[in-house]
């Protein structure tokens, strides 16, 4: 294969030199492709994928492989470096000698610190799967899939361009789909899947286009960008060319276009990071395995859309009005998801609203230009958030697959383990001071304040200070249902294994300390540079948005936490099962329960509209196209070749018959042409 090489922008906009570390360039293609092949192995070779065990052991091994290797990467002398970057690429597809694709991997600080989230995380789920799966006659199959879905996401996360980027989206969507739609045999599974599937058809689209669009711009810049051996659609390529004339300067459109361009390639991560108004698909993704919505809440399918608009950051820091969008489509979705969470008795979806709300955290830093803190967020996040669905699962593994918090209890004596697990990872969530959420989403809400958004930036702040008091409250609510009072299951209850349960305390002891990477400098006096996260990804920080501890904002923000927590006490320490709340908010809970309408109104356009346009088309179609155009035509052509078929019939009477009648037809044509020349003649 001939590899190549190519040099990567650095921070200041000036190409640096290229890392060729031998071993980091083969690592990268080792990690992306080891779990490809587990999946291939296990969905071609029957022997494997019947052996249950043998499955598991590759899938985990596959991604334990990529976990090592990335941490091999990361400690190599030349990577210590944060600025040290690497491609490598095979050219892959050329058209018409204009066009060239390649497809390979991109090493750099920002694509190594996902990968480590996805392989860290990713391995302890997917040890935690061995127990909550077992007895399942497919698990097999289950790791197979589970082993394409990282494979997916790793697409995403060392791809070097836009198109590879977009073939890993698509496949990361239907990986998703498979594994909603695991338990084929529940109709809610295949309803679920396919709403995951369409909606982010939806965002997708836009997705494609506002691709499309740069790639249309950054082509059209003959000898502005020096696209040797790459693309157009090259990350590289695209950074060069905003570097030289601005982001706005690609397009003819100017600020309009350049505007629409960016937000079109945001239509993409509100699709698979579930923002307003495709957030619907997210929550009912619970219908697939409790380890699935672990991986696809913390370390995959929801961060592909975050981690895309980081990498891509290039695009959004001068767009115009798309950051505002995306910060308001960030509060928003943030706001409604935090109030339908506390409306929801079933454990999981709790959960799931919850990662839509911490999502529109992570979006709304998008908007406000603040890349690291959205980064940080999403890592400190993927370990908390993994940390409490596997805590779910166990407990729902431990009731006996129910799911219903009203129908559970006193499990705090019944599953030690689970209980505090579950415990630092509510607290990580509910950001008290001083563990992993507090640190990520403090940095936000600073962000936020500090932002020179054209107009609402005081609005958002306020928004991100009740959805922190909202995040208390509904967490802690579900604890006390969960944990507190009396059991109230139908059977016995029980502790998870170990296999489930040492994963749960290795993500609860990171969740305890992954916080304090990304501590502000200048926080505290005996601490300098601080924030190793920040500067290791110091190419994505905005020096606009310097880091900095606010102190007010930190204490506002914990006694808002401390407030939600009280407030849930008060109403469901003594509860038993009982929710008082539906009364107290009468017609707002109501509205949050139905979820702003919002799905109801999805249906009624699919059902009602769509349905009804589809019924109209297929009555114009069959009636008036078919039945009363294509039938009648084809009719009356057959009718009439009938008859004209009976003068061939190859019958000599008929013939002469014919021949006599015409005779004397021509006669009589004949005898009343001469009759009517005499006539006029007699005139």
């Amino acid at each position: 294969m001939d590899f190549l090489a190519t040099p990567i922008l650095a921070a200041g906009g000036e190409y640096g030199p290229v890392i060729d570390t031998g071993f980091a360039s083969w690592a990268a293609w080792i990690i992306l492709f080891a779990p490809l092949l587990v999946a291939f192995l296990v969905t071609c070779v029957p022997a494997i994928r019947k052996h249950s065990n043998v499955a598991a052991g590759l899938a985990i091994g596959s991604v334990a492989l990529g976990l090592v290797l990335t941490l091999v990467v990361y400690f190599i002398p030349s990577f210590t470096s944060p600025g040290a970057v690497y491609e490598m690429i095979v050219p892959w597809v050329t058209v018409d000698g204009t066009v060239a694709i390649a497809f390979g991997t991109r090493v750099d600080a920002l694509a190594l610190a996902m990968t480590l989230v996805v392989t860290g995380v990713g391995l302890a789920i997917f040890v935690y799967a061995l127990g909550y799966m077992k007895g399942d006659p497919s698990m097999g199959r289950f790791y197979g899939k589970f082993a394409l879905f990282v494979f997916s996401m790793l697409g995403i996360v060392l791809s070097p361009n836009f198109f590879q980027t977009f073939i890993f989206w698509e496949l990361v969507g239907a990986s998703s789909y498979l594994l909603i739609g695991y338990y084929w045999k529940k109709h809610s599974a295949g309803q679920a899947a396919k709403k995951a599937f369409m909606t982010n058809r939806v965002g997708d689209f836009g997705f494609l286009l506002g691709i499309l669009m740069v790639w249309a711009a950054v082509g059209s810049l003959t000898g502005v960008v020096d696209a040797s051996a790459l693309s157009a659609f090259d990350f590289t390529v695209i950074e060069q060319a905003v570097s030289k004339v601005g982001f706005e300067g690609l397009f003819e459109g100017g600020v309009v276009a350049a505007a629409l361009a960016a937000a079109l390639v945001f239509c993409g991560a509100m699709g698979k990071s579930a923002q307003f108004p495709l957030h619907v698909w997210l929550p009912d993704a619970m219908e697939g395995p409790t380890p699935v919505s672990a991986l696809m809440h913390a370390a995959t399918m929801v961060a592909a859309g975050i981690y895309m608009v980081i990498r891509c950051s290039f695009l959004f820091e001068y767009a115009a009005w798309a950051p505002t969008l995306m910060c308001w489509l960030g509060g928003i979705t943030a706001l409604i998801a935090a109030s339908m969470a506390i409306t929801q008795s079933d454990i999981k979806k709790v959960l799931a609203y919850s990662t839509l709300s911490q999502l529109g955290y992570m979006t709304m830093a998008l908007g406000a230009g603040a890349y690291t803190a959205a980064m940080f967020h999403l890592t400190t996040h993927a370990f908390f958030k993994a940390l409490l669905f596997m805590c779910a699962g166990s407990v729902i593994h431990g009731c006996h697959h129910e799911q219903d918090m009203r129908k559970m209890g006193g499990l705090k004596a019944l599953m030690p383990s689970t209980y505090k697990t579950w415990m630092i990872g509510t607290v990580a969530l509910t950001a008290l001071a001083p563990i992993a959420g507090w640190w990520s989403k403090d940095e936000i809400l600073g962000a936020t304040m500090d932002t020179d958004m054209v107009w609402g930036s005081g609005f958002m702040l306020l928004i991100g200070i009740v959805v922190a008091a909202m995040t208390a409250f509904y967490m802690w609510r579900a604890t006390y249902m969960t944990f507190a009072g009396s059991y109230r299951g139908d059977h016995a209850a029980h502790e998870s294994p170990k296999v489930m349960t040492m994963p749960l305390w290795i993500l609860a002891i990171f969740s305890l300390f992954i916080g304090f990477v990304g501590i502000p400098d200048g926080t505290f006096p005996f601490l300098e540079n601080s924030n190793v996260f920040e500067r290791w990804l110091h190419h994505w920080h905005n020096p606009a948005k310097t880091t900095v501890m606010h102190w007010s904002l930190a204490i506002g923000s914990t006694v808002i936490a401390w407030l939600g927590f009280l407030a849930a006490r008060a109403i469901y320490r003594t509860s038993e099962g009982q929710d008082p709340l539906p009364q107290r908010l009468g017609g707002l809970w109501t509205l949050w329960n139905r979820l702003y309408y919002i799905d109801d109104l999805y249906l009624w356009l699919v059902n009602t509209v769509q349905q009804g346009i589809a019924k109209g088309a297929w009555f114009v179609e069959r009636w008036v196209i078919i039945q009363g155009v294509i039938n009648n035509v084809t009719q009356s052509v057959r009718v009439t070749g009938d008859k004209v078929r009976r003068v061939q019939a190859g019958r000599l009477g008929g013939y002469v018959t014919s021949f006599v009648l015409g005779a004397a037809i021509v006669g009589l044509l004949v005898l009343l042409q001469v009759g009517m020349a005499s006539a006029s003649g007699g005139k």
